[in-house]
């Protein structure tokens, strides 16, 4: 993979970089978060179709609509 987590030196969090490119996408994150920052770009990379939920909603749970429709009765 090239994704990495590495401690932080003098710190209790951890950091997520790109081997190759070497951009940053944590600095300081505790280890369960880094782990989670992981899965999510491998996600990304490998499942062309990935897509995020909104803040606060998880998978199985039903998407509300914002939107009531409703018939209008012919009389």
């Amino acid at each position: 993979m090239p994704y990495s987590i590495r401690k932080v030196s003098k710190k209790g969090c951890y950091s997520v970089k790109n081997k190759y490119t070497k951009r940053v996408f944590a600095k300081c994150a505790t280890k369960e978060n880094a782990k989670r920052q992981l899965r999510l770009l491998r996600a990304i990379e490998f499942n062309k179709s990935f897509k995020l939920l909104p803040k606060g909603q998880r998978p199985g749970d039903k998407i509300p609509s914002n939107k009531r429709i409703s018939k209008k009765r012919r009389s």
